[in-house]
């Protein structure tokens, strides 16, 4: 197994890679730190000229960065398989799908910045993108999370395709050894009817996979109906399959304008379906 970590060495991101080497040596994968570097301006010769001198000061930089950080990782976790690559290239999320895909990378972890709402936390940021892009399952690791073993994953789901979506997050599952619990928010005065013992029984027979259990929140906030589940059950990682670009736009409408609370302080696994 690969694990990809984008990262700017900032304070921020090394909560993600410290969280990766973590899980990393659980099982037993090969990590990569990767480091994208890019200098937005206008195509002159002189003015490309100074780029480059600059950018090759940061590819150095990042050289340098990159092996203290690996030394670090590797005096906590022993027999850690870790190394760095530096790519020049724009946009981040094109270079880490790109990269991802060429190397046979089955993982990206990386950072997003505070807990205070999922939407600050991710629109607009390098982690939605690489989001939005990636083919590959992206882990975004909030600030304050570390990590103390997942055996408890929660799963919000639309409940349209469960049974085929299980079907990738159940080796994920196994990987730790965690349950599953399946959750849908449905609004206060929806009449949808979910057949909750029908839907587990074929998850149960379809993959062998027993411990999963099926939960229903009414609630006509998603993210408050998420958010006090996650509580309840004391989740470590939260999950949510990506359907289009337009996945956090749907989820929580399109005109968001207030922070969001949304204070899970635990990762999201994002799954393109």
């Amino acid at each position: 197994m690969k694990i990809l970590i984008p990262t700017d060495f900032s304070k921020l991101s090394k909560v993600a890679v410290h969280y990766a080497a973590t899980i990393a040596k659980k099982l037993k994968a090969e990590l990569v730190l990767l480091n994208v570097i890019f200098i937005n301006a206008p195509p002159r010769a002189a003015v490309a000229m100074k780029v480059k001198t600059i950018e090759d000061a940061m590819a150095d930089n990042a050289k340098q960065d990159s092996i203290q950080l690996i030394n670090e990782l590797k005096k906590e976790n022993k027999n850690l398989n870790v190394s760095y690559e530096i790519i020049r290239g724009y946009p981040v999320e094109d270079v880490v799908e790109v990269y991802a895909k060429h190397h046979e990378i089955d993982l990206v972890i990386m950072g997003t910045k505070g807990a205070s709402g999922l939407t600050k936390v991710l629109i607009g940021s390098n982690a939605a993108a690489v989001i939005n892009k990636s083919t590959i399952p992206v882990i975004t690791v909030p600030e304050h999370a570390r990590f103390n073993g997942i055996k408890r994953i929660v799963y919000s789901s639309d409940m349209h395709e469960t049974v085929p979506e299980m079907q990738t997050l159940i080796p994920f599952a196994r990987l730790f050894g965690a349950a599953i619990f399946i959750l849908h928010v449905m609004p206060v005065n929806s009449k949808r009817k979910i057949d909750i013992v029908k839907i587990k029984k074929d998850i149960i027979s379809k993959f062998d996979f027993k411990d999963v259990s099926i939960h229903v929140s009414i609630n006509n906030e998603i993210t408050d109906g998420i958010d006090g589940f996650i509580a309840d059950v004391k989740a470590d990682i939260l999950t949510m399959f990506t359907h289009d670009l337009t996945f956090f736009e749907k989820l929580f409408g399109k005109s968001v304008t207030r922070e969001m609370a949304f204070h899970t302080g635990i990762p999201l696994l994002t799954i393109k379906k």
